[in-house]
């Protein structure tokens, strides 16, 4: 009960403003490459341990799934706390890899996806590619 307290907290801190029936999405660029990857994730608003990561140019959505929510960090006076959160994609040909991310509130501290060969790819937050509740992006 804790944990899923946690997570509907984390999402209601961490999200843009959307409506109530629509996915809590973020927009976010690689760094550290010639050629930037950009992705936009989504977390469900029907339930809190489904989402999905949409890439620029790619073929569709990836389906996710929750696998834990950590609380690094308590901080008190009204601050939130520091989370830890990973998910590991669920596509229709087997496992794949893993997002893992830290925030605190709205900010996202670090965000990495980890692929299945151990290959990591960092990302950062990218707000500016959030328009109509998607991400919406110019060419690289």
């Amino acid at each position: 009960m804790k944990r899923c307290l946690a997570v509907l907290l984390l999402l209601i801190i961490a999200a843009p403003p959307v409506w109530a029936d629509q996915d809590t999405v973020r927009c976010l660029r690689s760094i550290g490459l010639k050629t930037p990857l950009r992705l936009q994730l989504g977390i469900s608003s029907e339930t809190d341990d489904r989402g999905y990561v949409l890439y620029q140019g790619g073929s569709g959505r990836i389906p996710l799934k929750l696998l834990k929510v950590t609380e690094l960090r308590r901080v008190y006076g009204g601050r939130p706390s520091e989370f830890e959160t990973q998910w590991v994609e669920m596509p229709p040909s087997g496992s794949g890899g893993r997002y893992i991310y830290i925030n605190q509130g709205a900010i996202i501290d670090d965000f990495q996806y980890i692929r299945k060969d151990g290959r990591v790819f960092k990302f950062v937050d990218d707000p500016d590619a959030y328009a109509d509740d998607r991400c919406t992006w110019t060419a690289p």
